[in-house]
């Protein structure tokens, strides 16, 4: 049509919410609106910035080195993924990002985070994280407690 010559076609993305990420002495969790804006990719690259102390995690393919897995989502199409959050129990990546940051000490039942909000870059699918931005929290233990035993 001559008469839209020179209009492009606005883009339109969902807004997923806040991309956060979550950080306890044992884990690294990535909000369902953290791997919504990323697209879900299958693996990524974590990548830090001692200097100025960013997080930053980055698709990448599972053959390239120092690939973790990352979207849970279970594909219900070719394009379309079905987001989760996720969570990465690697040692390496877990001791990397937790050098970051102080925890409080807490109780048996209780477990001390930091959980930080970040940017995800609509271009690349990107997302950084700023460990000066983190929130520091307590929350209840999760599953079984210390010396329970299972049925």
């Amino acid at each position: 049509m001559t008469s839209l010559h020179g209009f492009q076609e606005i883009n339109i993305r969902k807004p997923a919410g806040k991309a956060v990420m979550t950080v306890t002495k044992t884990l690294v969790r990535f909000n369902k609106a953290t791997a919504a804006a990323m697209e879900c990719p299958e693996y990524v690259k974590i990548l830090v910035n001692t200097d100025t102390r960013q997080i930053a995690v980055e698709p990448c393919e599972a053959s390239e080195r120092n690939a973790v897995k990352f979207s849970r989502a279970e594909r219900q199409s070719k394009e379309t993924a079905k987001a989760s959050s996720v969570t990465v129990r690697e040692p390496s990546v877990v001791d990397a990002i937790a050098s970051f940051f102080d925890f409080a000490e807490v109780d048996e039942d209780r477990v001390a985070y930091q959980a930080i909000v970040g940017q995800v870059s609509p271009t690349d699918r990107v997302a950084v994280f700023a460990a000066a931005d983190a929130t520091a929290g307590v929350m209840k233990r999760r599953g079984r407690k210390k010396g329970q035993n299972l049925k």
